[in-house]
């Protein structure tokens, strides 16, 4: 069993020569983080944003699906409904100009007051409601009775695509592990209440974020799967943090952070065996024979004051006091260097700085990924009504898939920037000034959406260069020749 000395235990066995009995003070290992190289870096260089989404949401997983709603339009109206990946793909584009520009109902972006043609002019409503009905992931009557054990295998393959398509990116250092809240306050078996969250009613899901808010993995909650399974030392909370952590690649020295739901002594113990290395808010029920402080001892000793312990295996429980104690576990981290924050006194009316362990502050800088993520989802996601309870997870999906796809296209970006900054005491020539010029995606000139001819003040021709025209193109902002001995204009919007 592990024990866990105080300082004045430590100080007491220097004195009396007996500190070969113990282990010594917390030492922070070496975790140097070995950083996974991304090999496919220069080849996202000419990448526009759409192919980033698309790197997610692949050309196969639109065509299954569209495959599957067909199927699933002849297995209940006696006909098929004629879709194809493209026209999903529309339906998924419908969807994201809906959560910039949030309407009451969705038949508004149809009115004629309220239409968006972002939205209406791309299909029909019938058409777009019609295929909301049958949006289908996999054959009904082609799944077997174990399969149907899973509860969420209507959605299964869809979920594991998109899932194997998130884990594909080298993995950042330190991940956070969270529930995520997708609501839902319609009928299913899956649908929790979690009273601190503010969507309280919802599907739970298990996720693993970096620092910058993209999800590396994800599983959706679906209570007991095994309920004679023999409970494993570190709890059925700590296995989500094992299940989560499982696709992590061993001995990098990745960081993991969670709360005091999942944290216990064993699973930090598992982690550390894994080269994975971790700090969590702990309950202190599940830590055994350790005596911290009371927090009315520390509350007199006023806000900053701490006491920790040190067990055999090198790790460290802390107690620190701000407006209440709390209590942290790390394997990794201790409480040195002490920094300062912050603090209102309401006492003295004024800021007071306020000593902060390094631990604490560890903890506050990279726990937050899947809060990132869920602020993230909740600003552009519209809210679609269905009575199929498992659409709305599907929803969810897509919309992280969009943030991810995002995430990964700013990373690019500033890497390119990082390399292409000057070297330090070498000075740059100014670039000499040029006209701005419209630069349109290569995705968003071959759409065949919109693109109108306009007579507009003559100049040159994007296109061959070489000669000037009136013609202006209103989606690409751009001249293009369009005459009877040039046609500039269609060659231009369908160059590969």
């Amino acid at each position: 069993m592990a024990r866990y000395y105080s300082v004045t235990e430590v100080l007491n066995m220097i004195l009396d020569g007996n500190a070969s009995d113990m282990e010594q003070l917390f030492e922070a290992p070496a975790v140097e983080f070995e950083e996974c190289v991304d090999e496919n870096s220069g080849d996202r260089l000419t990448w526009t944003p759409y192919m980033y989404f698309k790197d997610f949401v692949t050309e196969e997983m639109l065509q299954e699906i569209a495959e599957e709603t067909n199927l699933y339009s002849v297995q209940k109206d006696g006909k098929s409904v004629n879709t194809n990946a493209k026209e999903i793909e529309q339906i998924l584009g419908m969807y994201m100009h809906m959560g910039l520009n949030q309407m009451p109902n969705v038949r508004a972006y149809w009115e004629m007051e309220t239409r968006c043609p972002a939205v209406c002019d791309v299909m029909s409503r019938g058409r777009f409601l019609k295929l909301l009905t049958l949006l289908h992931f996999q054959d009904n009557l082609n799944v077997s009775e174990d399969a149907k054990k899973d509860k969420l295998w209507k959605l299964r393959p869809w979920l594991e695509q998109l899932r194997q398509r998130f884990l594909s990116i080298p993995p950042e250092e330190c991940h956070a592990v969270d529930e995520i809240m997708v609501p839902f306050k319609g009928k299913s078996q899956l649908r929790c209440y979690m009273p601190g969250k503010p969507h309280r009613w919802g599907f739970k899901m298990w996720g693993r974020a970096g620092q910058s808010g993209y999800l590396y993995d994800f599983d959706v909650c679906q209570g007991a799967e095994h309920p004679d399974k023999e409970k494993s030392d570190v709890g059925a909370s700590g296995d989500v943090v094992l299940k989560m952590t499982s696709t992590l690649p061993a001995g990098k020295n990745h960081k993991v952070f969670a709360d005091n739901y999942f944290t216990s002594v064993p699973l930090v113990e598992h982690l550390k065996q894994r080269g994975l290395y971790y700090i969590g808010t702990v309950r202190m029920n599940r830590v055994k024979n350790c005596q911290l402080m009371d927090e009315k001892d520390l509350k007199k000793k006023g806000r900053g004051s701490l006491d920790f312990r040190v067990n055999q295996e090198d790790l460290i429980i802390v107690k620190w006091f701000d407006n209440k104690a709390v209590n942290l576990i790390s394997s990794f981290v201790g409480i040195e260097p002490l920094g300062n924050v912050k603090r209102w006194d309401r006492k003295a009316k004024s800021h007071i700085m306020v000593s902060r362990p390094a631990i604490v502050d560890t903890y506050n800088r990279f726990m937050g990924g899947v809060d990132l993520l869920d602020m993230l989802t909740a600003l552009y996601k519209y809210n679609f009504r269905s009575r199929r309870w498992y659409l709305y997870i599907w929803w969810h999906t897509v919309t992280v898939a969009l943030i991810n796809a995002w995430i990964r296209y700013k990373r690019d970006l500033e890497e390119v920037k990082t390399s292409q900054k000057p070297l330090a005491g070498k000075a740059t020539p100014t670039p000499p000034r040029k006209r701005k010029s419209t630069v349109v995606p290569p995705d968003v000139i071959r759409d065949g959406i919109d693109h109108f001819p306009t007579w507009e003040t003559r100049q040159r021709c994007k296109h061959c260069t070489g000669h000037f025209s009136h013609v202006f193109c209103v989606k690409c902002s751009v001249h293009l020749c369009l005459n009877k001995d040039r046609n500039c204009f269609l060659a231009y919007h369908h160059a590969k």
